[in-house]
């Protein structure tokens, strides 16, 4: 699991350098979306190494009010990237009236993928 926080770090670390490189719409682009990808397919490698089954159904955590919080999250989380791609879309297409709307998103994925990061290592099994 230790490589699991680090990945999730330095995802962070990509995304405030997409933050600072916001002007350079090439870099901004490419770093968010390498960052909305990762988010993907980041919980299809942890079902891959790791022993979801037992954990959740044989130890009973999947009834427990966490994963249901976290998941709640992730699903929040993966509709906010889709709300700002479209936002993005429309920039790009030099319709400003979406810059407001993309700069509030951009917040509200910050937040929730801060509190996805909290409640995924809260989750953590002790070795």
């Amino acid at each position: 699991m230790k490589l699991s926080v680090i990945l999730v770090l330095g995802s962070f670390v990509v995304m405030a350098l997409a933050y600072y490189l916001r002007r350079q719409h090439r870099w901004h682009v490419a770093l968010m979306g390498s960052v909305m990808l990762f988010d993907v397919l980041f919980p299809i490698w942890l079902y891959l190494t790791h022993d979801w089954k037992r954990r959740l159904i044989d130890d009973g955590e999947l009834f427990s009010f966490l994963v249901w919080t976290h998941l709640f999250l992730i699903l929040t989380l993966y509709s906010l990237y889709v709300l700002q791609g479209l936002a993005g879309r429309q920039l790009l297409a030099r319709m400003d009236e979406a810059r407001e709307s993309h700069r509030v998103q951009s917040r509200g994925i910050f937040i929730i993928r801060t509190f996805v990061f909290l409640t995924g290592a809260l989750l953590i099994a002790p070795d």
